[in-house]
């Protein structure tokens, strides 16, 4: 029985990260809006320094990184009531294990902790599994936003998803 945690990741991670968040975006564009070349083009250091600001976390089965999620809080005073979650991949061997549930429940945890009272995401409207994972943890779609991202030139539609917490 694999056993998963979840945590913020840190600068120690970025070699595991960045082999993730290459995966992801070659094998599941439509839930990156960085490119694969994007991806690969970043140094370890800038995935040090993205980590060093300590808005992504990660979920772990047992001391392996299986998946992580950007965590944007607002820090304004008039939206400081919202958090934003993105991206949010879990490695292929580890979809429908579990991971994906603690890796959302955690930020669902630490945003209610934090007084956050909504969560908010976008997700391509013919990203099917991810949507209806993200249903299944109580998001709901409020609006469509067209012409996203373009992908090879074509442009791509998301939907705008919260949860209230």
């Amino acid at each position: 029985m694999t056993s998963f945690s979840y945590q913020t990741l840190l600068p120690e991670y970025a070699e595991d990260w960045q082999k993730l968040r290459l995966e992801g975006a070659r094998d599941f564009p439509l839930g990156f809006l960085v490119t694969v070349d994007e991806t690969a083009a970043a140094s370890l250091d800038r995935c040090r320094k993205i980590l060093g600001r300590k808005g992504i976390r990660g979920v772990f089965a047992d001391q392996a990184l299986v998946g992580f999620c950007g965590y944007r809080p607002q820090e304004l005073e008039r939206t400081k009531h919202r958090g934003e979650v993105g991206p949010f991949f879990v490695t292929r061997d580890y979809q429908g294990s579990g991971a994906a549930k603690i890796l959302m429940t955690g930020v669902i945890e630490e945003a209610r902790s934090a007084g956050i009272a909504q969560i908010e995401l976008f997700v391509d409207t013919e990203n099917l599994r991810a949507i209806a994972f993200y249903e299944r943890q109580g998001f709901k779609i409020v609006a469509t936003h067209h012409d996203t991202v373009r992908i090879n030139g074509h442009n791509r539609q998301d939907h705008f998803m919260t949860l209230l917490l």
